[in-house]
């Protein structure tokens, strides 16, 4: 391997993998920080202004390459790069009005990757002349799924080249190659790309991994577990209440009539279980325990679930603050004036980035008791916050109530919050992952991470 790594992140660019594209962002930003070159390949959608100056950035293709089930050269190329003159709000409205629009896509990109025995092969050729022109040396694929282009790049590749796979998320990319009538060469195809990478892969938390091996059949020795990384405040000062203000007029601080803050942040789909908290709080309503309830984040599949939250919140006679997605300021804000952040989801989830930067700012959770976000909020016997039984809204009820009404329990846990944050920081997860590829933890520019611009909001 080269002595002076260059690394190309292969990332889908929004939707329902934004929190994955966080985390390989804030990968990306770190190692560049320590003065390793860095690239990022955008798959489907691009989302440039996540990106800190000075790493280049490329289109590996846009979404309308896999608007039908064969990969269209015309649409990728010609229409791609028109449509994206237009605002990305306008797109994303047009999508979101579509319904079952992603979806379909998401499921063509599989057919594309697992039905023939070369995986779009057009596409592989663009992503190895890419890397060929940027020198790369180490392909950092965001998702299991989309690693068949790795490897058929290494085979092609003249020059020194391996991948590293992430699995984040596959269980999405898995239901939409069942869905084809593919998974079983998906679960073929996919143990070929782990086995033949130089490292093994990677899994973001021990529950993760352990869906990877009785869902997906794959081999538990070809994997490491590295969690997620997350940027930690620079102070603990919090934010004023006025940002929060800015986005949610209604809402009031600390009072005694209306109730504590208690935040939703996240996308707005139904595996989120966002209908078990307005559940919970209406059982909480009857009981006479009042709350000031926020939900925001975006959405990525269409907005029916947004509307099944309006008409819910109508029939339980329920008064929310509700919002798509926010700011990142006005985000750090709920997450510091919030009693509490609920993370009710009913999909197992694999990490939960909202959860450990929620504990970063000291505020306590609510979330689950399965899934890897279980791993984030407790470390032995220390917690930054409790959890329900998965499903069940009364239990949900019942312990939001605790965090409500128990001020003693309250700061403890509120204590434990930023030891358990730090455990999961961005330093953290870089070192991992360099010790993982063999590489050096030190960088000639590791002590000026004051040197590159700040992170843009998009």
């Amino acid at each position: 391997m080269a002595q002076n790594p260059t690394f190309a992140f292969v990332t889908i660019g929004s939707g329902s993998y934004l929190g994955s594209t966080i985390r390989d962002l804030t990968l990306a930003h770190s190692l560049y920080k320590r003065g390793f070159k860095v690239v990022i390949y955008w798959m489907l959608e691009h989302n440039p202004d996540l990106v800190i100056n000075g790493i280049e950035q490329r289109i590996l293709c846009y979404g309308t390459r896999y608007q039908f089930k064969q990969p269209s050269e015309f649409l990728d190329r010609i229409v791609g790069p028109l449509l994206s003159f237009f605002p990305k709000g306008w797109r994303t409205n047009i999508v979101q009005n579509i319904p079952g629009f992603v979806d379909r896509l998401l499921q063509n990109l599989m057919r594309s990757l697992y039905t023939e025995s070369d995986p779009d092969p057009s596409l592989v050729k663009r992503l190895l002349k890419y890397v060929e022109l940027d020198g790369v040396t180490h392909l950092m694929m965001s998702f299991g799924s989309i690693s068949p282009l790795a490897l058929e790049v290494k085979k092609l590749c003249k020059v020194p080249l391996d991948y590293l796979v992430t699995f984040q998320g596959d269980e999405q990319f898995a239901d939409f190659a069942a869905k084809a009538g593919l998974l079983q060469n998906y679960r073929r195809r996919l143990d070929e790309a782990v086995r033949n990478s130089g490292w093994p892969a990677i899994a973001i938390s021990r529950d993760y991994l352990q869906r990877l091996v009785t869902e997906l059949g794959l081999d538990p020795n070809c994997f490491r577990v590295i969690y997620n990384g997350i940027d930690l405040p620079k102070q603990e000062q919090r934010l004023p209440f006025s940002i929060l203000k800015t986005a949610f007029p209604k809402v009031r601080q600390d009072d005694a009539q209306d109730g504590a803050i208690v935040t939703f942040i996240g996308r707005q789909e139904s595996e989120k279980g966002i209908d078990l908290l307005l559940y919970a709080a209406k059982l909480l309503a009857v009981r006479g325990v009042h709350l000031q309830l926020v939900i925001c984040g975006s959405t990525a599949k269409g907005r029916s679930y947004q509307k099944v939250i309006n008409d819910l919140t109508s029939h339980l006679k329920l008064v929310i603050n509700h919002s798509g997605a926010v700011s990142f300021e006005v985000r750090d804000a709920l997450y510091a004036h919030s009693r509490c952040i609920v993370y009710p989801s009913v999909d197992r989830e694999a990490f939960g980035l909202v959860v450990a930067e929620a504990m970063s700012q000291g505020t306590p959770v609510l979330v689950p008791d399965i899934g890897g976000v279980t791993e984030v909020i407790q470390h032995g016997n220390i917690a930054g916050g409790l959890t329900f039984k998965t499903w069940d809204s009364a239990d949900l009820a019942r312990q939001l109530e605790r965090l409500l009404k128990d001020d003693d329990l309250h700061a403890e846990l509120a204590a434990n919050t930023r030891a358990l944050a730090a455990r999961f920081s961005a330093e953290h997860m870089a070192n991992n992952i360099l010790e993982h590829l063999n590489l050096s933890l030190n960088r000639r520019f590791g002590e000026e991470y004051g040197s590159t611009s700040r992170v843009r909001a998009s």
